[in-house]
């Protein structure tokens, strides 16, 4: 497999195979690092070689061999690692996936679609602070699944949904 940046995911780190750093009395062997997005630099990066080694910064293709024993010894260990970050990384997106689309229920949809359309304040105001709060947490749950099928997990609950709170009622 080739390195294509394009295709990675920037969330993640990756064991690529980097080239000696040009130095005259640098070994001639191929290296592995990591490989990670830098939101600095905007760009992927590498590291030190998993051995230690100063190393070029720029990825090899994948088919590249490593001829570094050192790299080649520590490359269980952060497999291991790497594909532990991966399942994690996975499994938190899997369970805010499922938060958020366990919003996606008839009664929120409905009381979504009143907060939108309404005069919210206005169809809460005599409603009991539990009642409102049971209300807003419709339409937040709602919002929520919205949000994630937007892909914007960041998106907070809509402004105003809880306005008793805001004028101190």
């Amino acid at each position: 497999m080739t390195v294509h940046t394009t295709e990675l995911d920037r969330a993640r780190r990756y064991l690529v195979p980097v080239g000696r750093l040009l130095l005259p009395d640098e070994p001639d062997l191929v290296h592995l690092s990591l490989y990670a997005w830098n939101d600095r630099w905007d760009g992927w990066m590498t590291g030190l070689a998993l051995c230690g080694s100063s190393v070029e910064g720029d990825a090899l293709p994948n088919e590249t061999v490593v001829t570094c024993s050192g790299c080649e010894a520590y490359r269980p260990t952060y497999v291991t690692v790497l594909e532990r970050e991966a399942a994690a990384v996975a499994g938190r997106d899997r369970a805010r996936a499922a938060r958020a689309h366990a919003g996606d229920t008839v009664e929120n949809g409905a009381w979504h679609t009143v907060w939108l359309e309404g005069n919210w304040s206005w169809v809460t105001k005599k409603m009991t602070t539990e009642q409102r709060e049971y209300a807003a947490d419709r339409v937040a749950a709602y919002s929520a699944y919205l949000a994630a099928v937007d892909g914007d997990l960041e998106r907070e609950e809509p402004d105003g949904l809880r306005w008793w709170r805001e004028a101190g009622r």
